[in-house]
């Protein structure tokens, strides 16, 4: 059983705040649920306090990503388990608005995540404008020690490993979706992209639209993709983070270790293999460079 369930939120540093804040409210349709003493501001897709935080600093990065524990499991149980597998973990309550508590994993393979049982839920609803994504739905993350997160989450937090790119690229899900997290084996660090799901593949023709008239052009997409299947395009916000819309994602059956049968899939069952690494390049050479020299 996976210790936790979803990724519930993703926090961003940015040198331009005002800017990043108008993309997610007017673009994405986000709402602004709370802004900190910091100036972070914390916005909802739907339902959670917030999925989206934007704290102002001279770096933009992606500071941290939060996951909420599986039904069942403490934060003082999941920071004993951490312990047990040599990883150091810190409890800290009334770290963020929305949250009462969070166990915080700092700097593994140069990223911070977070863990969280609870988080309000002012359910502000979905904007009727922008995009207004059904949810966030993973991230990936690209690191040297590709292979040290891939055991943090497979062997301490319980993911399934759901498909391949030869060793560069691997897809890992803690629930029904085909992956939650991607993580990428390449030399840099740094998220390589965070991921909206959307309602459905008409849905991607109108946020094509939304994003034209907003002059954020599109680096790749709407298209279908191998791995996952997801019906998928990208594009960057202004702070030069990958941002991919989606629709269509695989549904893993993990007492199966398959997905759920569709007419575009290469196999029935599909299962979680490797896929041939010539599709991934010609992929991220969309975004002008190669993962596997990255």
């Amino acid at each position: 059983m996976s210790k936790v369930f979803r990724l519930g939120y993703t926090e961003f540093t940015s040198a331009q705040v005002g800017a990043a804040l108008g993309y997610y409210t007017n673009v994405m349709g986000a709402r602004l649920v709370e802004q900190g003493p910091d100036g972070t501001h914390y916005l909802s897709l739907g339902l959670d306090h917030h999925n989206i935080a934007l704290r102002p600093s001279a770096a933009p990065a992606n500071a941290l990503n939060g996951f909420q524990v599986s039904q069942g499991i403490t934060l003082v149980a999941l920071a004993q388990h951490f312990t047990r597998h040599g990883i150091v973990s810190e409890y800290q309550s009334d770290a963020r608005p929305g949250v009462p508590a969070v166990l915080l994993v700092r700097d593994l393979a140069g990223f911070n995540f977070e863990f969280f049982a609870e988080m309000a839920m002012p359910a502000p609803g979905f904007a009727q404008h922008g995009i207004a994504p059904n949810r966030l739905g993973h991230v990936a993350l690209m690191s040297p020690e590709g292979k040290k997160l891939e055991k943090f989450f497979t062997d301490v937090l319980g993911f399934h490993l759901t498909d391949w790119f030869d060793d560069i690229v691997t897809f890992l899900t803690c629930n029904h979706d085909h992956h939650v997290v991607n993580l990428v084996t390449v030399p840099a660090t740094k998220l390589h992209h965070i991921a909206f799901e959307l309602r459905g593949c008409a849905h991607q023709y109108e946020a094509s639209d939304r994003l034209t008239k907003a002059n954020v052009p599109l680096r790749w997409g709407p298209a279908r993709h191998t791995a996952g299947h997801n019906y998928a395009s990208y594009h960057y916000d202004p702070n030069q983070t990958l941002v991919e819309l989606y629709a269509d994602l695989d549904v893993y059956l993990p007492d199966l270790n398959c997905f759920e049968p569709r007419p575009w899939h290469e196999q029935l069952p599909q299962r979680p293999r490797v896929w041939p690494l010539a599709e991934l390049n010609a992929w991220s050479a969309s975004f002008a460079f190669d993962l596997a020299t990255a």
